[in-house]
């Protein structure tokens, strides 16, 4: 079967659905040895918090239907650990030239509904949330779990620039545009 999805800006109605991807894979991946988890948060998201920001306009979701499959937002508003370390390695990394000045989105999530997994989805609400933000923003800042070598692997795909490892996990960095991303040298 060839599903149609529907790519488009969040709404407030979507959070339910936003929150129970989410929720899914959290449950799926705790693992005592937090080394291991791919999905670790230090202050969860709430449903408030998602309505908050689908309402605002700062996430994107694929809809089957009325079916959230997949969503990918920026968290502007809350902490949900790391956020100051964050923003001193992207400081320190541009005060030594290795990336360039310029207004950084330090908190985004992602995440596709396990039935829907392997259909672009990510790749295609990244990119229209790139484009509905790039007049606020001009690069998104990733970390990705040291473990995590699938979503390495996808990232790359869809134009994350690599980084290494600050400490906290490992940087990844894309432009809001294409002619941002390509100033990007890892």
């Amino acid at each position: 079967m060839d599903t149609q999805f529907e790519i488009r800006k969040a709404i407030e109605s979507d959070a339910q659905g936003i929150i129970d991807i989410y929720y899914y894979w959290k449950e799926s991946f705790i693992d005592n040895d937090s080394s291991k988890r791919y999905f670790v948060l230090k202050n969860e998201f709430t449903l408030e918090q998602v309505q908050k920001i689908t309402r605002d306009g700062y996430a994107t979701v694929a809809m089957d239907g009325d079916i959230v499959s997949s969503f990918y937002f920026l968290n502007p508003y809350y902490d949900t650990g790391n956020l100051e370390e964050r923003k001193l390695a992207i400081k320190e990394l541009i005060s030594k030239d290795i990336i360039p000045n310029g207004q950084y989105a330090y908190s985004l999530l992602s995440s596709t509904h396990k039935d829907y997994q392997g259909q672009g989805l990510n790749n295609k609400t990244l990119h229209l949330l790139r484009e509905l933000l790039k007049d606020k923003y001009d690069f998104f800042v990733g970390i990705m779990n040291y473990n995590n070598t699938a979503t390495h692997k996808s990232s790359l795909k869809m134009g994350w620039k690599h980084f290494g490892d600050i400490g906290i996990g490992l940087l990844a960095l894309i432009g809001t545009t294409e002619e941002k991303n390509e100033i990007l040298k890892p």
